[in-house]
């Protein structure tokens, strides 16, 4: 044998590489047999029948229901028809209604969870409390975004869908949009949403009616000077919310809607009131109306010589018109 041949075992290289071979082949037996030790089947096989519906696949359901499934353009994440209606094989068995699971709001909350998105908070308010479940306003089969369900008897071709589909249930307000003054919901100006959440307290959206309010009145909010308290505590108290007969969403026209809280009590006014029936305007003599036979001798050559009778022809903001807030005592005309 030539001397040049080298004994493989003498070979350091060679015998480093069946070192690892060896333990690379021990590892992966090692690997199977402790895996067959913890999969392996333990107990008899099942010898009771399965009772109960049995996923069939949604492809099934697509035979019959051509109408709900013509209506998913988008399909929807990780759900199928067996995730909300449950497995089909009783009802292709029966092909009876009973035997397939309406979906209540239960079932939404599997995967839209109160918590996790932050705008859903169902059972807070009046909706749930109502008994509503989701379906009554979404339908889970279109694919349009928020899949809301669609409603057009308002007569506002103009307004938003999701208004629309509000005010099937709020007839009321449907109404009050259709007074002289109100908030731009019919011609889509704003929606139902701005300030209503459906899913939390559908009153008013979290932080209170003013807050509501100064996301598009700011500069009705102040700071001023001297506030006005209903500015600072609720809007509501003169405004109505959706619609009013009277200018500027009041809900009463004035002075009746001042004098539900500026009473004869205030000493001011006291000094302008002639001895007349209880409860007359302030600045009035026995018929309420004669709005300037008091206040007129005292301020030369204020407007309404002519308005010796009648009914409340003067308003409190023709001298205190800066309702929200002054910068002037008594919230006089800046």
């Amino acid at each position: 044998m030539s001397e040049d041949r080298k004994d493989p075992k003498k070979d350091p290289k060679k015998v480093r590489a069946f070192h690892a071979t060896f333990l690379l082949l021990a590892a992966l037996a090692l690997g199977v047999a402790c895996a067959t030790v913890v999969w392996s089947p333990v107990g008899s096989r099942r010898t009771e029948p399965i009772v109960g519906a049995l996923p069939e696949g949604s492809e099934e359901c697509r035979v019959c229901h051509e109408d709900v499934h013509g209506q998913s353009a988008m399909p929807v994440y990780h759900a199928d028809c067996e995730t909300c209606h449950g497995g089909g094989s009783l009802h292709s068995e029966s092909e009876a209604v009973a035997d397939i699971r309406h979906p209540s709001s239960g079932d939404c909350l599997a995967c839209h969870t109160p918590g996790r998105d932050t705008h859903l908070q169902w059972g807070l308010g009046g909706h749930s409390e109502a008994g509503l479940i989701c379906s009554d306003c979404h339908d889970p089969h279109n694919g349009r975004r928020l899949s809301l369900r669609e409603f057009d008897r308002s007569g506002f071709p103009d307004m938003d869908a999701a208004s629309q589909l509000c005010i099937e249930c709020h007839g009321n307000v449907a109404a009050e949009l259709r007074y002289p003054s109100h908030h731009p919901v019919a011609e889509g100006g704003m929606t139902c949403i701005s300030c209503h959440d459906p899913h939390e307290d559908p009153r008013v959206r979290p932080g209170g009616t003013n807050q509501r309010c100064a996301g598009c009145h700011q500069d009705l909010m102040g700071p001023w000077t001297y506030e006005h308290p209903p500015v600072a505590e609720d809007c509501g108290t003169c405004h109505a919310p959706h619609g009013s007969v009277t200018t500027d969403l009041l809900a009463t026209a004035q002075p009746m809607l001042c004098i539900g809280c500026h009473t004869l009590n205030d000493p001011f006014h006291q000094s302008l009131q002639g001895p007349g029936i209880p409860g007359n305007l302030p600045i009035t003599q026995d018929f309420p109306g004669d709005a300037n036979q008091q206040i007129k001798p005292q301020i030369p050559g204020i407007p309404g010589d002519r308005n010796q009778a009648g009914t409340f022809l003067r308003r409190c903001t023709d001298c205190h018109g800066a309702v929200h807030g002054s910068y002037t005592d008594e919230h006089l005309r800046h």
